[in-house]
């Protein structure tokens, strides 16, 4: 198993792509792997014959681990058996269903059973050692028999689908269990006048796709201006290391996408020093190639902040968590019209928009983290 980058431990094999006595050329794909971060394309690393696959589909193995063996077409490969690979499973087995009937050998008999719903099991084919009686020391009934046979029935008609729990969605959810478990995060929010925002996109808007073929977005707005406020707020752009706290001199921006089966995050290095246009472009083609599942390692690593954006998903506020060795992410709500109170006390309509930062406790505290949303507030406003 390759390690395809700093922060990666483990990878999860999903599919081969040249089977076993096939022939394989040095650098050409071999199989598909997930990492912590993305999905990867493994190159066989030398010209032969795929002698043994070790590692099947599924099998999530640490780096280092053995995945196949590679060789000429005379030599005689071991048994997979004699191979250790050391892989741990991709997901645990299925317990089962909570609901699921207890077999009468493991079910205490101890409550009496009437003629009547001996009678009752016998004519509707229930074992009446499975029925319980409707309250604790009382004996089971006919009426017991059929509340049993109606539940039994109902449950029968009843179908799940279950999914599974792999792949990026089973690394997502082991390393957001790790930043909340790893980190004392706690989220302040702003409910945040945006005409400054909106007016500028509408002014914007229209040349800039003329120009560049890409639609702006307010992502790609927020993006420039949180980078540019940043150096203003050194410990939100910061990370805990064993040595200390460690402040970033330049911008590394993660901007989260939605995936069909996930979330990924891929980063706009040194967005703080890039124009507009620049954000936007590289905004776009990152999204496209996350959709794509075409992301190299380095396109997801080394982010200092995180943008996650659910307003077009119709969110007005949310509490997002951290993505580490990051120690704050910014979670934009909806665009919306309120009704606003003006300094002179006229109420007018305004555009407004949940803003909520999520940052690490141990690095930076509450009143560092607000002032940050007030400033945002303000170029934003």
């Amino acid at each position: 198993m390759p390690k395809l980058g700093m922060a990666m431990k483990a990878g999860l094999v999903t599919n081969w792509r040249v089977q076993e006595g096939e022939p394989v050329t040095e650098g050409a794909a071999l199989l598909d792997i997930e990492t912590e971060k993305i999905a990867a394309v493994v190159p066989a690393p030398a010209t032969g014959v795929l002698g043994r696959v070790v590692a099947e589909v599924g099998a999530k193995l640490p780096v280092g681990a053995l995945l196949a063996l590679i060789g000429d077409p005379a030599d005689v490969f071991p048994p997979k058996g004699e191979l250790v690979t050391t892989a741990a499973p991709a997901a645990a087995e299925a317990a089962p269903p909570r609901d699921a009937p207890i077999s009468a050998a493991a079910q205490p008999r101890d409550a009496p059973v009437s003629p009547a719903a001996r009678r009752r099991a016998r004519e509707i084919g229930v074992d009446v050692n499975l029925v319980a009686p409707s309250a604790p020391g009382k004996r089971v009934t006919s009426d017991d028999v059929d509340a049993y046979a109606a539940a039994r029935a109902a449950g029968a008609a009843a179908t799940t689908r279950v999914v599974p729990f792999t792949g990026i969605r089973a690394v997502i959810a082991e390393n957001l269990t790790a930043s909340l478990r790893e980190m004392a995060q706690v989220t302040v929010s702003r409910d945040t006048e945006v005409r400054g925002l909106v007016r500028r996109r509408a002014e914007l808007a229209a040349g800039f796709e003329a120009a560049t073929g890409i639609r702006l977005t307010y992502t790609d707005l927020l993006v420039e201006t949180v980078a540019r406020l940043l150096p203003e707020h050194p410990f939100l752009n910061a990370a805990l290391t064993e040595e200390g706290i460690e402040l970033f001199d330049t911008v590394n921006m993660g901007v989260a996408v939605a995936l069909d089966d996930g979330l990924i995050v891929p980063v706009i290095r040194d967005a703080g020093t890039k124009s507009l246009g620049e954000i936007a472009r590289e905004r776009a083609d990152l999204a496209a190639r996350a959709q794509a599942g075409t992301l190299g390692i380095d396109d997801v690593e080394g982010g200092t902040f995180t943008v996650t954006n659910l307003g077009s998903f119709g969110a007005d506020a949310f509490t997002p968590i951290v993505n580490p060795p990051q120690c704050a992410i910014l979670g934009v709500g909806r665009l919306v019209g309120k009704p606003v109170v003006t300094r002179k006390g006229r109420v007018r309509a305004r555009p407004t928009m949940w803003l909520s930062l999520t940052f690490d406790h141990r690095v930076v505290d509450g009143a560092p983290a607000a002032r940050f949303l007030a400033a945002l507030g303000e170029r934003l406003a």
